[in-house]
């Protein structure tokens, strides 16, 4: 069986062990291309990796992916509800978070702008971006750079929930930037051209990503809950580790994320 064959076989419930410990994870419902839920079904290029390393791990342990609302998810984090949690940035803030599996994959996260900004020829951060107010997804941790600037009050943050809904307040000017996962604001951003041409939204004509900044570059991983009593944590942790590890080398992500990015085909409809 080839390797999207495998995919096919783990998305959702990674494993089908007929006994073994079964363990949830949580992943975020919204952050697509990464994670997100689609007519029911949990997809994304984390929720596909995870699954191929999850196979791995049967029939010891029953892995299940659970998508969720990305604030309460580090909400079970802190509070111990849940195990872990996909795919956080490392954050010293959150000291609920007991341990970190290998890194999934390096995030770039990027500032976008609207024409009006941009006519400013803004180019450094973040003196150029002062007084604006820059929209990002609920709970996203943006790097190190912008959480200094944002504490010393330099500009506003706007939190929604989404890449969609921000990218929609961009393009109605309700906030001047917005900050993001590169990837993952292209991808929300041909969806948006997609549907523009599907239902003739005139709105969103002319409407255009423009890159501003790179703010940052961030691993992301599986976050464990120190707070979570199962006994077989450690244990847990060292084998998906290893999983993870095998299913990387294989050069699996380079696959999904291509895959991922493919242009949208024109609509029939």
């Amino acid at each position: 069986m080839n390797v999207f064959g495998l995919l096919l076989a783990t998305v959702g419930v990674a494993t089908a062990a007929s006994a073994g410990e079964t363990v949830i994870i949580e992943g975020d419902d919204d952050f697509p291309p990464y994670a997100y839920v689609e007519n029911g079904q949990f997809k994304g290029i984390y929720v596909e990796l995870i699954s191929l390393a999850a196979k791995q791990l049967a029939p010891q342990y029953n892995v299940v992916l659970k998508p969720i609302p990305w604030k309460r998810g580090l909400k079970n984090l802190e509070t111990g509800k849940s195990l872990a949690l996909f795919a956080p940035f490392r954050n010293k803030e959150r000291g609920y978070i007991g341990a970190y599996s290998t890194p999934l994959y390096r995030e770039t996260v990027a500032l976008f702008c609207t024409d009006a900004v941009m006519n400013k020829s803004p180019r450094k951060f973040p003196e150029d971006f002062a007084g604006l107010t820059i929209g990002t997804n609920l709970g996203f941790f943006l790097g190190a750079q912008m959480a200094a600037a944002s504490k010393a009050k330099v500009f506003t943050l706007s939190e929604s929930k989404g890449n969609q809904a921000n990218l929609q307040r961009l393009q109605a000017g309700d906030i001047d930037c917005y900050a993001s996962d590169r990837l993952a604001a292209y991808y929300s951003f041909n969806l948006l051209l997609d549907r523009q041409r599907r239902r003739n939204l005139s709105r969103f004509q002319g409407f255009r990503l423009n890159p501003a900044q790179e703010l940052s570059s961030e691993e992301t991983f599986i976050a464990y809950s120190a707070a979570h009593p199962a006994s077989y944590k450690d244990d847990f942790i060292k084998q998906m580790n290893s999983a993870l590890s095998q299913v990387e080398e294989s050069g699996v992500i380079n696959q999904l994320i291509g895959r991922a990015i493919e242009p949208i085909p024109p609509s029939s409809d």
